[in-house]
Formats: C-alpha cells, sequence, structure tokens
C-alpha cells in the first residue's frame, strides 16, 4: 500500500530528484488560491511570492502557507520591485504565474522573459493583442531561452493547444477547428434548456465562477473570440480581432451601463429567450455557442444542432473541440471535457509549471 501511495505521490517511481523551482503567482482569485494549495504537493516547486491587485507577499520558509488575510496586511504592491526581486534568483528557476484578467499584468511578461523568468499565464490578453504584439512575445521567448506557456488559454484543463502543436510539428496539416470553447455558455444553453430564467442563469454562472467577474466578457462573445484567436495563431494563422465574425448575447440597451445595472436590467430579456428555446425544443434542437476557424477565418455566434448530437448532448461546463486535420480528416480528433472551473484550471496551469 504504501509503495502504491509512493507512486501516486510522485507520478512515477523513476523520476529524478529536480532541481527547485521558484513560483510566484500574480492573482489569487479562485483560481491562484487554489493552485497554491496543488503546489504543496511538488516539493521540486516552492512558492517565494504571491500579490493580487493591491499586494503583495513573500515567504521565506519552505512552506507558502497562504492566508487571505495575511495578504491584506502585507506592503503595497511595486511592480519594479517585485521584478527586481526575481530577477535576483538564479537566472531560470524562476516561473511566474499569471491568475489575473489584467491587462498591466500581461504586459509584464516581455521584461519578464528578458531577465530569464518562466511564464506560466491561465490569462488570454497577452496572446490576443495585435499579430505584431503576439509574435514579437513569441519570439522573445524564443530568444532568451525560455518557456511561455498558456494551456489553459483553451479548454482550462484540456490538452487542447498541446494536441494542436503536436499534430504540426509532426507534419500534419490543420483543415478546421469548431466547436464549443466556453463551459460558461455551455452552462448558459443547458439551464435554458432546463427551464431556468436567463437572468438568473447569467447570475448564478457568476457566482459559481464560471462567468467572469462582468458576465458581459463572456456574453459578448469576446471569451470564445479570444480563445479562437489563439486557436488560429498557434495553427499559423495571422489574424486581428477586427477581422472576425461574432454575434453578441447582450442586449443592445445593456452594453454600455455599469455591472450593477446590466445585472438588473437582464430579466427584461428573459420571455424571449424562452421562446427562442421552447422554439428549439419543438424541432427537437437546441442552441449552443460556437466558434469554427476554417480558411485562416473565423466565426463565433449561436448555432442550432440537433438535440442528439454530440453538440446538442453537452451539459454542465463541458467543452468540444473538433480538429479536422489532413491525417485526421474522415474521422477527425474530438476533445471533451470540463471548460471552466477553479479545480480544472488551476490543474492545467500546475500542468504547464511541471512542463518547465
Amino acid at each position: 500500500m504504501s509503495h502504491l501511495h509512493a507512486i501516486k505521490k510522485n507520478r512515477t517511481p523513476f523520476s529524478k530528484p529536480k532541481p527547485v523551482k521558484k513560483v510566484f503567482i500574480a492573482g489569487v482569485g479562485a483560481v491562484g488560491c487554489t493552485l497554491v494549495k496543488q503546489l504543496e504537493n511538488h516539493p521540486s516547486l516552492r512558492v517565494v511570492g504571491i500579490c493580487n491587485s493591491r499586494h503583495v507577499k513573500w515567504f521565506r520558509s519552505e512552506e507558502a502557507n497562504y492566508q487571505r488575510r495575511e495578504l491584506q496586511s502585507a506592503p503595497d504592491k511595486d511592480w519594479s520591485e517585485v521584478i527586481q526581486k526575481l530577477i535576483s534568483y538564479k537566472q531560470g528557476s524562476v516561473i511566474f504565474v499569471d491568475a489575473t484578467g489584467s491587462l498591466e499584468v500581461s504586459n509584464l511578461y516581455s521584461k519578464l522573459f528578458e531577465n530569464q523568468i518562466h511564464v506560466v499565464t491561465a490569462s488570454k490578453l497577452a496572446n490576443t493583442q495585435s499579430q505584431e504584439s503576439f509574435e514579437h512575445l513569441h519570439q522573445l521567448a524564443h530568444d532568451y531561452d525560455v518557456e511561455f506557456h498558456y494551456e489553459t488559454n483553451v479548454g482550462a484543463g484540456l490538452p487542447v493547444l498541446s494536441t494542436i502543436k503536436n499534430l504540426i510539428a509532426s507534419g500534419d496539416e490543420i483543415i478546421e477547428i469548431s466547436g464549443v470553447v466556453s463551459g460558461t455558455m455551455t452552462y448558459l444553453f443547458s439551464e435554458l434548456e432546463n427551464g431556468a430564467p436567463f437572468s438568473e442563469t447569467v447570475n448564478k454562472a457568476r457566482t459559481l465562477g464560471y462567468a467572469e467577474p462582468d458576465p458581459r466578457d463572456d456574453l459578448s462573445g469576446e471569451d470564445v473570440v479570444r480563445k479562437f484567436m489563439i486557436l488560429a495563431r498557434i495553427c499559423g494563422v495571422r489574424i486581428e480581432r477586427e477581422e472576425v465574425n461574432v454575434e453578441s448575447l447582450i442586449p443592445g440597451h445593456l452594453k454600455n451601463v455599469d455591472a450593477a445595472q446590466f445585472l438588473e436590467g437582464l430579466a427584461e430579456v428573459d420571455n424571449s429567450w424562452q421562446k427562442k428555446i421552447t422554439r428549439e425544443k419543438e424541432a427537437g434542437r437546441v442552441l449552443r455557442y460556437t466558434g469554427k476557424l476554417q480558411n485562416g477565418k473565423i466565426d463565433v455566434g449561436i448555432e442550432s444542432v440537433p438535440k442528439l448530437s454530440a453538440l446538442g448532448s453537452l451539459s454542465g461546463t463541458t467543452n468540444l473541440v473538433t480538429i479536422r486535420t489532413k491525417r485526421y480528416n474522415d474521422q477527425p480528433l474530438t476533445i471533451q471535457g470540463p471548460g471552466a472551473g477553479k479545480e480544472v484550471t488551476a490543474a492545467g496551469v500546475l500542468a504547464d509549471i511541471l512542463k518547465i
């Protein structure tokens, strides 16, 4: 029994002890907090510091015992000081984890790369700025021989990006990528099918941590757009945001109000959504929010699909990505699993850290 336990804990009985990498975590919300706990089981990784939008806390001991109240009373955060401190460690030994949704943090990556600090990010922002910015960032990581991992940008803990990269590296050619890449949207439409009002479901998704703090980031389709832009770019397609066709679920009159007013006003569209859902049901169909990359173009929006199809039977926060390639043409590859949730996303971030 003890031998089996050792294998489970250390992944493999044949692994050599690894040099300890130091991990700094920016953002200790749902994902960051869960990641801190998951890292406790990995002796080759040591959390040296954490921060939120205002405070930073450094750990001296081997054990990073994170308490939220300790961070609130920690010193104010200054990014130049944080980076200086990270540079003081041995070159190549530091992994910077971005578990924020902050553009300010994603703008730090180039400085981190130039100082040979690896980056693992759950944030999609750095990879979805201009094409030029994307290319510059990846070139920098290559030039300074640092690793840049962002598997959780698409599909949370699912191996979507790594599968595509491996196919391309082995000489395959991507023809089409399609499917549902938003756990939030799957949750939204499966709840609507069960008779829940649109406004109530959006609020619930936010409370459960499936939706972004401002649900408009999800309902606008921007989250799916960003994911498909990343998919396109790793396939070698050069694409800018304005070239993507996207259908928004945000009612026109609620586009520019503050978050509280937006959530209040959503009830006004409950009836029209219920009618749409009923109409589909009568035809044996359901609605799904899908994306498609084909011939260098991306389309994102609502699709009506048969209830008994693979997409139609999705529930909870499930994602389903279909990859059609030259090799996998008649029978495309399908990757399916939970596409949202703090546990699976943190585990995906951890898997990226362990690659380094």
